[in-house]
């Protein structure tokens, strides 16, 4: 496996509040700018299966795997043939709310190929999600 590329922002909502919009691919449509739906086969938890389907028309098989409620968990996703790509999602504490962080790795056949092409663009991606993640987070509030 290869090094990955992450990026990161903080945000006012607390961990609890980002990890429930996180961890609930039913709101991903809401604010990640590249998701246009997600179908899990059971609850979010380590071995889920699904598929991801991108607002650019691509469709990804999915596994969600090293769940660690409240605090991270990874989406494996096919990509380029012979690559798999593995997304880490992390929150933590940080202040008064929190740091989230994405992270991009490659695994596979070509990776070796692929990491240095296409991570750095992969990762730049991330900022708007991220935004759009703190956003929602920030303006929904749960019931009390």
């Amino acid at each position: 496996m290869t090094m990955p590329a992450q990026r990161s922002r903080t945000t006012k909502a607390s961990p609890d509040r980002v990890w429930k919009v996180w961890s609930d691919t039913s709101t991903w449509p809401d604010w990640n700018p590249d998701v246009q739906s997600v179908e899990l086969s059971g609850p979010f938890q380590t071995g889920a299966r699904g598929e991801m389907t991108t607002k650019s028309g691509g469709r990804h098989d999915i596994v969600i795997d090293d769940v660690q409620a409240g605090r991270t968990f990874t989406v494996d996703s096919t990509g380029v043939p012979t690559v798999h790509l593995r997304f880490k999602c992390e929150v933590v504490p940080e202040g008064s709310g929190a740091r989230i962080s994405q992270a991009v790795s490659m695994r596979g056949g070509l990776s070796f190929l692929f990491q240095p092409m296409m991570s750095g663009r992969i990762a730049d991606s991330f900022p708007a999600l991220l935004d759009g993640l703190a956003a929602y987070a920030e303006k929904e509030t749960p019931a009390s």
